[in-house]
């Protein structure tokens, strides 16, 4: 798949998953050094490989044009203590990268409390990683299916990268079980496991998830509404 294609597939699986209010943006790393656009963004990535360092300058360049279309003026989007993106004030979103593809989102946090995205190849899980991914209530879903178990892995991926801003919680693969339908690509939370936090399992029952398979990828995504 070129450069050109896979970006037009996912602008148009992306676009079809957006929620009212979501902006979004893609792009794709380039193949040579690129400067970053605020250096304060990047002083962690000063040794890093190109392409390492070029995932991050596009995840950054969508996330802006996100925030863009919202009305932001562009500004540097450094990371905090976690390693996260520390978005501006008054806005949630969230960027993905697989691959040199990149994609990332961005809301108005009036108008919703948590958004996650993930986009991963669905070629690359190994008959270990899924046993680590499914949940026993997904084994139905999963079986050896690698299509089905990236899908699982990339939404529960989109679900740690949605709540954790707000709930700061670290489950793992199997503290989350979905119900999967296919016929209208949408999920829902299934299980969720004791020990997380009371109000992330009550907050868990009302997020949304949306997917789409495109080429030898799956993108998912994941918000609540702001009540």
């Amino acid at each position: 798949m070129s450069d050109h294609t896979a970006i037009n597939e996912l602008n148009a699986a992306v676009q079809a998953l957006l929620p009212a209010g979501v902006c979004a943006s893609a792009d794709v790393a380039s193949a040579v050094a690129e400067p970053f656009e605020f250096p304060e963004e990047g002083q962690h990535l000063a040794n890093a490989v190109v392409a390492r360092r070029n995932e991050f300058i596009a995840g950054r360049r969508c996330a802006r044009a996100a925030l863009t279309a919202l009305g932001h003026v562009p500004a540097a989007l450094p990371k905090d203590a976690d390693g996260l993106p520390l978005w501006p004030d008054g806005f949630v979103g969230s960027i993905s990268h697989s691959r040199g593809l990149c994609c990332a989102l961005a809301a108005r946090a009036e108008a919703m409390t948590c958004l996650g995205l993930d986009l991963e190849k669905t070629t690359r899980l190994s008959p270990r990683a899924m046993e680590r991914v499914a949940h026993p209530a997904e084994a139905d879903f999963a079986g050896e299916d690698l299509a089905a178990g990236s899908l699982l892995f990339s939404a529960k991926e989109a679900f740690f990268k949605a709540q954790f801003p707000v709930w700061r919680a670290q489950p793992n693969f199997k503290d989350l079980a979905f119900q999967v339908d296919p016929s209208s690509q949408q999920m829902t939370v299934l299980k969720i496991a004791d020990h997380l936090p009371v109000a992330l399992k009550h907050a868990a029952k009302r997020m949304q998830f949306r997917y789409r398979f495109f080429g030898d990828y799956v993108v998912t995504l994941c918000w609540m509404i702001t009540a």
